[in-house]
């Protein structure tokens, strides 16, 4: 059946805004998250002081797009205290002061900083549908857009203030442009690219995964139209002009102002502060620095911020330290797996998304012709996944290469295309995409919480991944309504995150590795193994691996979320008396 242009432009808001309202109504029960903790009151900071130091191992963007609407509100901060005696936890600390001084409107706060997120996810669902229907037409655009609204691990992060749908909403713009530069040949494009690649640098040090993207998918190019000519009657003059290096050249000039382009919004967004400067004059710590520090580039001018540079040197830091201790399948390692990824994209995605990708596959070597599109749709998937799983020791979350999911959504759009002739094969096919939906709805609004049915489904997460995969402090709020459902006048509480739980009016007191009895709430990184600090009581406490595995002979009466686990613990009976 055709899809006309009246059904598409009715269905594509009507998808995005079912999105958009799915969001809405999730993130007003979920408290902040460990990173958005710090996130938010990081960007406001910058806006009053211009002093982006304070979370510098991100990029700015984000944190300042997030806040922005912050600055309307009665808000209250000290710019002069940024703790920065604090090292690494300070964006904590800072985010633990704001908190106490904003307590009355610390939600509200939270819900209008969110909404920004949330718009940027609804931008790159239009660029998802806007390139799957120029290659596939409108039921292909349509296709990849209801695979992309309906994404469980897509709608967990479109409603929070961190870096990742952001990062991941700049790099696929990055690469739609510069696909269209190929195809168009128009130098609008390419600034158009660029201006996109500076954005998602500014959002995420991921995005300089972009620099080799982009390369290759040059050589490629190249190739492509070399082969292309060779067939073709060409004059004697065009013979001896046509070729991989004639190629090579003409989609090089297109790549350098792409960079070009970049690196001066890059700059402009840190206000061309310390730009140009020698590394050898920018403090850095990382082995992969003082490498660098060695060779001649240590004397050249670096084409950007001193700030960018530095928060790149802590990232790489973080990564050879192994500051994070990672977690999979009831293991901790601070070195990580290198199937890390894979695994959590196998458990943590809907079942019917993984027989698409299979179908998919099978297809394209059915055909055995790879379009030049295919390239800047699977390259990028590619080269995420290779970098973070063999050159990354920092597992705490699929979120890492979420960039990958609006390539593999548009990708899947190609399957619009297939011909059914066969009843039994369409009505297969409905099956499988209304399987996909119901997979997401099941599980509103507990999204970050999603694995799907070969995982053992959200209740079965912790057995797989913690952290950011299941459990990042977000339930919060929830356990506030379950704890005035069930007339709990104050519990016993340890819970994987920042905001102090009176904030919402959760009368606790923090427990440990001693066993106790009465109302005990535990968040599920904690339950089994992740050591975290909790920073919300009257001084740090720090939670060691093993320290709530008094509780695993106990039976949770309630599951929060999926992420909190709730017991029910009655005191020792008193022996008797002596006669």
């Amino acid at each position: 059946m055709n899809i006309n242009k009246n059904k598409t432009t009715l269905a594509v808001p009507i998808l995005l805004g079912i999105m958009a309202l799915s969001c809405l109504l999730s993130l007003r029960v979920k408290s902040p998250t460990v990173d958005e903790f710090a996130h938010l009151p990081a960007g406001y900071y910058y806006w009053k002081t211009g002093d982006f130091s304070l979370y510098g191992k991100n990029p700015p963007l984000i944190k300042l797009l997030c806040s922005l609407p912050l600055l309307a509100m009665d808000i209250s901060m000290d710019p002069i205290q940024s703790y920065a005696d604090r090292g690494d936890w300070r964006p904590w600390v800072f985010g633990t002061h704001f908190m106490r001084e904003n307590a009355a409107s610390y939600d509200s706060i939270f819900f209008i900083g969110r909404l920004p997120a949330v718009l940027l996810a609804l931008l790159l669902g239009w660029y998802v549908f806007r390139w799957a229907k120029e290659l596939y037409g409108p039921k292909g655009g349509l296709l990849s857009l209801v695979l992309y609204t309906f994404s469980p691990n897509i709608l967990a992060h479109a409603r929070l203030v961190t870096t990742d749908v952001g990062c991941t909403c700049f790099m696929f713009m990055t690469i739609y442009y510069y696909w269209r530069s190929f195809q168009h040949l128009r130098h609008k494009d390419s600034i158009g690219a660029g201006i996109c690649f500076g954005l998602a640098l500014l959002s995420k040090f991921t995005a300089l995964l972009l620099v080799p993207i982009l390369g290759l998918l040059l050589i490629l190019s190249a190739w492509r139209r070399k082969q292309e000519e060779r067939g073709a009657l060409l004059s004697v003059f065009n013979k001896l002009r046509s070729g991989f290096l004639r190629c090579l050249c003409d989609g090089g000039v297109r790549l350098v102002l792409v960079i070009l382009v970049a690196l001066f919004i890059t700059n402009l967004g840190y206000g061309f502060q310390g730009t140009m400067k020698r590394l050898k004059s920018i403090p850095h710590e990382s082995q992969f620095y003082k490498r660098l520090a060695a060779s001649p580039l240590n004397s050249i001018p670096i084409p950007l911020p001193a700030a960018y540079i530095q928060g790149l040197d802590q990232q790489k830091l973080d990564a050879e330290q192994g500051v994070f201790l990672n977690y999979l399948r009831g293991r901790l390692s601070n070195r990580g797996w290198w199937y890390y990824f894979f695994y959590a994209f196998v458990v943590k995605t809907p079942i019917p998304l993984h027989i698409g990708i299979l179908i998919s596959i099978w297809w394209a070597l059915k055909r055995r012709r790879v379009a030049q599109a295919d390239a800047f749709l699977i390259l990028p998937v590619l080269t995420v996944l290779f970098v973070f799983s063999f050159f990354n020791q920092i597992n705490v979350g699929l979120r890492y290469v979420l960039p990958i999911f609006p390539f593999l959504f548009v990708w899947l759009g190609r399957l619009s295309q297939l011909n059914f002739t066969k009843s039994v094969l369409r009505w297969s096919a409905g099956v499988i995409l209304v399987g996909y939906v119901l997979s997401s709805v099941s599980i509103f609004p507990d999204y970050l919480a999603y694995f799907n049915a070969l995982a053992g489904g959200p209740s079965k997460g912790y057995r797989h991944l913690l952290d950011s995969n299941l459990d990042w402090g977000q339930d919060l709020k929830r356990l506030k309504n379950y704890v005035d459902k069930e007339g709990i006048d104050e519990l016993g509480l340890a819970y994987f995150g920042h905001v102090d739980p009176g904030i919402y009016g959760i009368r606790y007191r923090l427990v440990g590795e001693r066993p106790e009895s009465g109302e005990i709430a535990v968040s599920a990184s904690y339950l089994y193994g992740l050591p975290y600090v909790i920073t919300y009581g009257d001084r740090p406490v720090s939670i060691k691996p093993g320290a709530f595995e008094w509780l695993h002979t106990h039976r949770p009466t309630a599951h929060i979320g999926h992420s909190i686990f709730v017991y029910s613990i009655m005191p020792e009976p008193n022996s008797l008396p002596q006669r």
